[in-house]
């Protein structure tokens, strides 16, 4: 079986219409969520992005063709990175004003570039294993202006005109960058202006339209011809994005859910679990173990998609250079190297709104046992 995998930096999983985003178009994501395994809690177990890909790429015992394929250069040297065949490497987007056609993004391109190489492999091998790597919503936006303006109401601020990343950081947030010993509680924030988060949220919209655009022709090769039939596509985002939650914007390291809750798609050839949404907690060295046991029917994830198990992992261990994350399948459990403790109830409090630490003191007692194992 031939393994297509494609990971995108900073895609945020509730921008997403299959994990319930309802104002974003993404009609190829749906339509890929409709064909495939879609895991509800997959979790990064780091936002160390290289730590990110030791854990996902223990590929050791895959005997096709190995392909990366990335425009990122911490990835392309990473270590593991030499244990693939051949790796290629992208050129990012370098320029200093929005492009003018979703032709000219980095996603139309990049998506183009994967699918070829793919093609141009599978002409020589029998069989073969490429991983597209992208830095995504991570990267510079070049997001060309019409689709920055889509999501942009009449009386809405101007989108986010820039390429380079936004930023916004309240002055008294926990962890903000450069101020490393300011811990405050979240109640003496105050909020960041609201037309700052719509404004860089129409821009990072426009961007996932142009993503879901620039699927799209990937994935109508699949349904043209035989590759579909002897594929397995993997989509998935390696961290999130934090879009004004928790009064940060921008690509940072803040333990909460818009950045280790990410979206997972798995679309088997055989149309095997297609619309089946998974709820057990997940990880990246699942992920990994899978992608080796293709055809051992048996396998967790197999399991879990049939239904014949319920979970793999009763709890989920995150850390970070702020604290520390336990995930259960009813609790969110933040402890921060400050002594704090937030603790969200799950899977209702998807974001991590409704701190309840003050109402649930055995619960946090509790929890706090594992972080003394």
């Amino acid at each position: 079986m031939n393994v297509f995998c494609i990971s995108i930096d900073g895609l945020h999983c509730g921008m997403i219409g299959a994990y319930g985003n309802t104002w974003i178009q993404t009609p190829t994501l749906d339509a890929l969520a409709c064909q495939s395994v879609l895991f509800d809690r997959f979790y990064t177990e780091t936002l160390e992005l290289t730590a990110i890909f030791d854990s996902i790429w223990q590929l050791n015992q895959r005997k096709d063709r190995m392909i990366l394929l990335t425009d990122d250069d911490e990835i392309f040297l990473h270590a593991k990175a030499n244990e693939f065949d051949k790796r290629y490497r992208l050129k990012p987007f370098r320029d200093r004003q929005p492009v003018q056609t979703l032709e000219e993004t980095q996603f139309f391109n990049s998506f183009a570039a994967a699918l070829d190489l793919f093609l141009e492999q599978k002409r020589s091998v029998k069989s073969c294993f490429l991983w597209a790597h992208f830095q995504g919503f991570r990267g510079r936006w070049d997001f060309p202006i019409q689709y920055r303006e889509m999501y942009q109401a009449d009386e809405d601020p101007a989108p986010y005109p820039g390429v380079e990343l936004p930023r916004v950081f309240l002055p008294n947030t926990p962890n903000t960058p450069n101020t490393p010993n300011v811990n405050l509680p979240n109640k003496m924030n105050t909020e960041i202006d609201p037309d700052k988060i719509q404004s860089v949220m129409e821009t990072y919209a426009g961007g996932v339209t142009v993503l879901d655009q620039a699927l799209a022709g990937l994935l109508d090769s699949f349904e043209e011809g035989e590759l579909g039939n002897e594929t397995l596509f993997l989509f998935v985002s390696t961290r999130g994005f934090s879009l004004g939650e928790h009064g940060r914007i921008g690509a940072d390291d803040n333990l909460y859910g818009e950045n280790l809750q990410l979206p997972l798609f798995v679309r088997f050839p055989d149309g095997f679990g297609a619309s089946v949404r998974v709820p057990a907690l997940f990880r990246s060295d699942d992920l990994a173990s899978f992608l080796n046991n293709l055809s051992d029917n048996d396998s967790p994830v197999f399991n879990l998609v049939r239904e014949k198990t319920e979970m793999i992992h009763e709890t989920l261990r995150i850390t970070g250079k702020s604290g520390s994350v336990l995930v259960t399948p009813d609790w969110f459990f933040r402890k921060m190297l400050d002594g704090r403790s937030e603790l969200y109830v799950k899977p209702d409090d998807r974001w991590e709104a409704n701190d309840v630490a003050d109402r649930c003191p055995e619960i946090v007692e509790e929890l706090v046992r594992y972080f003394e194992v």
